[in-house]
């Protein structure tokens, strides 16, 4: 990741901060639950009813916030492709969006249009275009939407997507460790029941904060053993950090069924091992979530 602020090593100073509920469930009151961040100045606090963590106070998020967070956020492509071609690390990752494809096909039972919220530099899109799809990605920084068309030549728009006008609905829409960025993830849900076909299928994945990783570093934190190493121009974009326990309920009351989920890792390839099976589908302790979601009729 990177913020308008790397490229100079400035350091990020909030301007002013702001006091939040839950984003989730809207409850007022939480506890503190852990300090992170760059000299440990910021500070998640956990709800009493949900049990999300969620950032309060945080800084205020604005239109500047969201200029100097995103604009530049990533730049990876030639981690995927140069020079007309796949890398190997592409080789792996194209692997992995293939995989993730199939399982909403097997869903949703075929493919169709598909719109990806957050496409970052485009190469899930290609990815979904090359394996039968019709996608349509949509990104906050323009820098990065043009990248994306510019580079696979595939069909982008910049801006905040909840406002955008898409024609026909959906068949599927994906959205990858993007909606704990963003301040009223009730409104994204309200908006992929309107984008989305009756049946349509939405795949979410966000990061696991019960995972056993974070866990384990947040016990040596307490203990006094470990402080993040954050780099002083580094913004405090998780606005919250999901759960299970939080984000069952929330689907439930934004009108979606849960059909699926797991928690997985990096560059996983749908194989499914005895441990794989114990850690990452039953008992859920990976770093990443992954939810399978239908609009409830």
């Amino acid at each position: 990741m990177a913020t308008t602020l790397t490229a100079t090593n400035q350091e990020f100073k909030p301007k002013a901060w702001e006091e939040v509920a839950c984003p989730l469930c809207g409850e007022k009151q939480s506890r503190v639950f852990e300090k992170f961040g760059y000299e440990h100045r910021y500070t998640y606090r956990r709800c009493t009813r949900c049990s999300l963590a969620f950032q309060n106070p945080r800084p205020v998020y604005d239109m500047e916030f969201v200029e100097t967070a995103y604009e530049v956020y990533s730049d990876n492509t030639d981690a995927h492709w140069q020079k007309g071609g796949l890398t190997e690390k592409g080789k792996v990752v194209y692997a992995e969006y293939a995989q993730t494809l199939r399982e909403i096909e097997a869903l949703l039972g075929r493919k169709g249009r598909l719109l990806e919220v957050g496409c970052n530099t485009g190469f899930f899109l290609k990815v979904a275009r090359d394996e039968g799809w019709s996608p349509v990605g949509v990104e906050i920084s323009r820098s990065m939407a043009e990248l994306a068309h510019r580079q696979f030549g595939v069909e982008t728009l910049a801006g905040d997507w909840v406002t955008q006008e898409y024609g026909a609905p959906f068949d599927a829409a994906y959205c990858s460790h993007v909606i704990e960025h963003i301040p009223d993830p009730a409104a994204w849900m309200r908006r992929f029941r309107e984008v989305l076909k009756p049946d349509g299928i939405l795949c979410l994945s966000v990061p696991n904060m019960n995972s056993i990783d974070r866990r384990f570093k947040r016990l040596l934190k307490r203990l006094g053993l470990k402080r993040d190493k954050w780099q002083a121009w580094r913004t405090p974009d998780h606005l919250y950090e999901p759960c299970e326990k939080s984000m069952r309920p929330f689907f439930e009351r934004a009108g979606f069924e849960l059909l699926r989920t797991y928690t997985y890792p990096s560059e996983w390839l749908g194989e499914a091992s005895f441990y794989h099976r114990v850690f990452h589908f039953w008992l859920r302790w990976g770093a990443k979530q992954r939810y399978y979601l239908r609009p409830r009729r």
